[in-house]
């Protein structure tokens, strides 16, 4: 039989284990969420592995309050002011332990996952100038060219013409993909992957990241278990610079390029690498911090570009309006060919309604992001009700609830409607109205001290590829029933965004057909798509 001591202390165990779970409970009480949520973890791992998470924290939030309970210590918020608060400058919110999850290098931190506050301060200082541009002087001309790529690939493998009994289709998730991957590459080290040059994944690198995402889900539920990486038999499993494929295949890209910045004959350019190691990184950090480049700096740019783009070409009259503000720039000499310049494109007010539609509709990062209440706890307001946060509590943000609040962006918010952004006059009421939707649509690149250093050169990938493709291309999806297949896991992962692509007529052709007498249709994909 077991011995006394034996049973006392297996007794003082489950003592502590049932004491540690009600104080957890009994922390966060005054919140409502799902029933389970107090007690485990297990109802949070579902939800996110689910593949819809956004929809369901949206639901939660909707009916348990804008800041509801999802974990024993954790909450999730679509309220827009409280994620400012937390993220403010001088705010005693930190990083929560969900951040280690994005480590992903096999030995080192990078500026998402640390959550040391000093050490990624000055992580945020050595990088912010590499980023804006001010030390990459052909961070623009790099885009442009890579822009050019991507319509070559499009005109010489994609483009249908029928008349020419050429049908073909083009699955736009890829193609914008390998676009962002070529530019963040090219500014990055001044040489591209070559995902448009080969219109293929020549490292098997998006496959495996499609695995690698819902790995992350699990570390960001159970954070302990990052512990387990440390582990040689793990660690020796996992992606690793000498892989020929997937993740780790990346990562020896990255390394090569960064060795050569040093060494007797170090390789000296003026990009984002040569910006970072002017500001003192270290080639170790250099190699962790420019795999988190190429991952967080692709994923994201083009989920927004590709679903911006599914919206406008499937709404005609949206496609029109923005087709004549674009027509009439060109006109006027307000758009620079044969690529609009990022300036240019932030003065046309529907384009950035439409971009801003985007971002909004379909929020591209939908990971936690979680802060961390501080020690003393935190009064947090519900929907007017304070209630109160115990400290070392974990908050996520909900991007798809925030951007998807009526109260915020009207009653029709579950539609793309780019107008809404457009001031309906000049009253002091509209343009409180258009100032609170820019304020809580800009969330989706951070802020404060965690706001996004790419939100740059993202901006500039969206202002020029959208318009640009679109001036170039007419879209057609291939099944309105189901235009894609996704799946919510941070990122959005999408497949088989299948269109017909064909060459969309010029203002001058068009001209020519109607002097001609025949009958033109320039709004849809195909010829006649439109007529009745």
């Amino acid at each position: 039989m077991p011995s006394a001591a034996y049973v006392l202390l297996c007794a003082l165990l489950v003592l502590a284990f049932v004491t540690r779970k009600v104080r957890a409970y009994y922390g966060l009480r005054q919140f409502g969420g799902h029933w389970s949520a107090g007690w485990s973890r297990v109802w949070l791992l579902r939800t996110q592995s689910s593949g819809e998470m956004h929809k369901r924290f949206a639901a939660l939030n909707r009916k348990h309050g804008s800041t509801a309970r999802v974990g024993p210590r954790m909450l999730i918020t679509s309220d827009p002011d409280l994620l400012q608060r937390m993220n403010a400058v001088r705010s005693p919110f930190t990083r929560g332990p969900w951040y280690t999850a994005l480590k992903l290098h096999p030995e080192r931190d990078n500026i998402t996952s640390v959550i040391d506050e000093r050490i990624h301060a000055d992580l945020r200082a050595r990088m912010a100038p590499g980023y804006s541009g001010r030390e990459n002087v052909h961070m623009e001309q790099d885009v442009d060219e890579k822009l050019l790529g991507l319509f070559d690939l499009i005109d010489s493998k994609y483009v249908a013409r029928p008349e020419e009994g050429i049908f073909r289709t083009m699955d736009l998730s890829r193609t914008t993909s390998f676009f962002t991957l070529d530019v963040i590459s090219k500014i990055a080290f001044g040489e591209t992957f070559g995902f448009l040059d080969k219109d293929e994944d020549p490292y098997g690198y998006l496959a495996n990241l499609k695995q690698f995402l819902p790995a992350i889900i699990w570390f960001g539920v159970y954070t302990e278990l990052t512990n387990i990486l440390k582990a040689p038999l793990i660690k020796g499993a996992l992606p690793k610079s000498t892989d020929k494929r997937g993740l780790g295949r990346v990562m020896g890209f990255a390394r090569d390029r960064v060795q050569e910045r040093f060494g007797p004959k170090p390789i000296v350019r003026q990009d984002m690498l040569g910006s970072f190691i002017t500001h003192g990184l270290s080639q170790a950090q250099l190699e962790s911090e420019t795999l988190t480049q190429i991952t967080a700096g692709s994923d994201s740019t083009a989920s927004a570009l590709r679903v911006t783009l599914h919206f406008i070409s499937t709404s005609p009259p949206i496609l029109d309006r923005l087709l004549a503000e674009a027509h009439a720039a060109i006109a006027a000499g307000q758009i620079s060919r044969p690529v609009i310049q990022d300036s240019e494109a932030r003065q046309l007010p529907y384009l950035q309604a439409c971009i801003k539609e985007g971002l909004r509709i379909y929020p591209p990062v939908t990971g936690l992001m979680a802060k961390q209440v501080p020690p003393a706890g935190a009064i947090i307001e519900v929907d007017g009700v304070e209630k109160s946060a115990a400290g070392g509590t974990q908050i996520g943000w909900n991007s798809w609830g925030m951007m998807h609040d009526p109260e915020i962006f009207g009653e029709d918010c579950e539609i793309f409607r780019p107008e809404r952004w457009l001031s309906k006059d000049g009253s002091e009421q509209e343009k409180a109205r258009v100032t609170r939707m820019n304020e809580t649509v800009t969330l989706n690149f951070g802020y404060g001290r965690f706001g996004c250093l790419g939100r740059g050169v993202a901006t500039m990938e969206l202002n020029k590829a959208v318009i640009e493709t679109l001036l170039r291309f007419n879209l057609q999806p291939c099944s309105l029933a189901k235009p894609f297949d996704e799946m919510v896991v941070g990122f959005t992962v999408h497949e088989n965004m299948n269109f017909i692509v064909t060459e969309r007529l010029s203002a001058e052709k068009i001209k020519e057909s109607q002097m001609s007498g025949d009958a033109e249709v320039d709004a849809g994909a195909l010829p006649g798509s439109y007529e009745s």
